[in-house]
């Protein structure tokens, strides 16, 4: 069941709202029980088999947490165990295969592939869960949570199955008071826009997008050989196309949430806007950014034991965070590539004296630009279904593949069908990406239009409702 679907905003969302506000009144406990069987009944939608997975993983990490919080001696051994478990689990579903095409390269076996399928959201629900039993032994989470608060914040709806990653000490106190100002007016509204905001994002751009990234990247896995504006405009139009759906996907589960009172945090904040790789990476996928800052960056060392280590950290930290991203070699060079950006930045404000100027409206430009540039080279990595693919990419990009058939007229031969239409939406989007403000910003702006910004956001949802049809997933789901 997708957010983009009929049966999700006409069956699921009413019924499970409706009875929200019924059982609100009755207390606080109802509430929380409703919503979570409700998001059970959501991620059952996906594939009902990983229920009992998710539920037994609940339970789990409630009953170590509950044990670390409790002291004693061998708290450090219970959260080690834990979060064992928590990685074990998730390589087990997620890097099994990945594991055994490799061993089988590099010794010559010939093991079988485990061919399991990837829960939905079980990177998400695993870090969540990862980040409380580590607080737990830190001393920095509540010893007096209850399971059913616990529960809705692993399995809450909004975010199960492509984020935002959540921090128990953020959304627990949350759910503890939701029978307060049930129908909150205010919530509804803004609630509502950011889900129609979300929603044409995802439908009228990421989709449209699509049309013309997928050609240009699938003609390069069977071999084609993209000339140069057309390996570029595949490459841009999926830039944008990721930044579109996923930011769509956050747009609409931090809307949706708000309409149950419940705050999640800002995922994106206009990232290409960003001037550095730095920047980029604080605007970008936040809570993920957070998540390793926290759990992986800083425990390692951060950058507290000089400039050598602090690079070491920075590589492994984003290799991992590539490598969370899926089981290939692709994601983990796309990781890679951006610890070793990371670096180069670090070094360069090395060289800058602490006195310099702030930069001018031109170098501040050429920053963007640059930033947009190395970070659409790393998409190729990310969107790439193999290594000769992404090289074939890459090639055609640096006009390897000649430039005599350099034109637009490319992108038809490669099977883009209507090449104006692309040509409109890579102009719109980078209008959009440039020059406008972000989805809270834009949320903002329409609630105080009155009547005139909540008919404009009414036309959004009715145009998308209308351009429905056959729902496409989120790129992020299979994350």
């Amino acid at each position: 069941m997708l957010f983009n679907s009929l049966e999700f905003i006409f069956v699921f969302l009413p019924v499970a709202w409706l009875g929200f506000v019924w059982l609100a009144r009755l207390g606080n406990t109802a509430a929380v029980v409703w919503l979570s069987l409700a998001s059970y009944a959501f991620y059952g939608s996906w594939d009902w088999r990983y229920l009992g997975l998710l539920g037994g993983s609940t339970l789990v990490n409630f009953a170590i947490g509950g044990r670390i919080l409790r002291g004693g001696p061998h708290g450090g051994t219970w959260c080690a165990a834990g979060v064992a478990l928590n990685l074990a689990t998730l390589a087990v579903f997620k890097y099994a295969d990945f594991l055994v095409e490799n061993i089988n390269l590099a010794a010559g076996t010939d093991w079988t592939r485990p061919g399991l399928t990837l829960p939905p959201g079980i990177s998400f629900f695993t870090f969540t869960q990862i980040a409380f039993l580590v607080d737990a032994r830190r001393g920095a989470a509540n010893d007096r949570y209850e399971l059913p608060g616990y529960s809705l914040f692993v399995n809450w709806f909004p975010h199960l199955i492509a984020g935002p990653v959540l921090h128990h000490a953020r959304m627990i106190p949350q759910f503890r008071q939701l029978h307060s100002r049930v129908i909150n007016n205010d919530h509804i509204a803004s609630g509502l826009t950011l889900f129609a905001i979300g929603m044409g994002k995802k439908i009228l751009l990421a989709d449209n997008l699509a049309l013309v990234a997928s050609p240009v990247f699938d003609s390069a896995a069977q071999g084609g050989e993209p000339a140069l504006l057309a390996a570029w405009a595949g490459a841009v139009a999926y830039a944008f196309q990721i930044y579109f759906d996923f930011s769509g996907y956050s747009d609409m589960a931090v809307g949706l949430s708000r309409l149950f009172n419940v705050e999640l945090p800002v995922n994106f904040a206009s990232p290409y806007k960003a001037g550095s790789i730095i920047e980029f990476w604080r605007r970008w996928h936040i809570s993920l950014s957070s998540f390793l800052r926290d759990y992986l960056y800083i425990p390692l060392g951060g950058n507290r034991k000089g400039p050598l280590r602090r690079h070491a950290n920075l590589m492994l930290t984003m290799l991992l965070g590539g490598l969370w991203h899926g089981a290939s070699w692709g994601f983990v060079l796309w990781g890679g590539l951006h610890g070793l950006y990371l670096i180069l930045n670090h070094l360069w404000r090395q060289k800058t004296p602490a006195s310099a100027a702030p930069p001018g409206r031109m170098r501040h430009a050429g920053g963007v630009a640059l930033t947009f540039v190395i970070v659409t080279l790393a998409w190729v990595f990310f969107r790439a279904t193999s290594m000769s693919a992404a090289v074939e990419m890459l090639q055609g990009m640096v006009g390897a593949h000649g430039l005599a058939n350099a034109g637009w007229g490319d992108l038809t031969a490669l099977g883009v069908a209507d090449i104006r239409s692309g040509q409109k939406m890579l102009f719109i989007a980078a209008l959009i990406v440039w020059l406008f403000p972000d989805s809270n910003q834009v949320a903002a702006r329409l609630r105080s239009w009155g009547t005139v910004g909540a008919l404009l956001a009414g036309l959004v949802l009715l145009v998308c409702l209308t351009r429905i049809g056959k729902p496409s997933e989120f790129l992020y789901f299979q994350f």
